[in-house]
């Protein structure tokens, strides 16, 4: 029987260090980093441009390393 109520989208913990800042959260799983981190933490300095993660504008360092985080999941 389809009762007509989505059923809430499953949500998946996260730990992450943030500017030395350790942060904890639940997240959908397909939730951008991007997104993530202007969304939920309110770090608007990453800027999302492309959102195809070619102009590099959402580049931030993950483990020193790079990473385009419009393309880039918070998981």
């Amino acid at each position: 029987m389809d009762t007509g109520i989505a059923s809430p989208r499953p949500r998946i913990a996260v730990a992450l260090t943030v500017n030395g800042r350790r942060v904890a959260a639940e997240v959908e799983p397909r939730t951008h980093l991007g997104d993530f981190l202007r969304e939920q933490l309110n770090l608007t300095g990453t800027h999302l441009g492309c959102e195809q993660g070619v102009c590099g504008a959402c580049t931030v360092l993950v483990d020193g390393v790079p990473q385009r985080s419009c393309i880039a999941y918070a998981v």
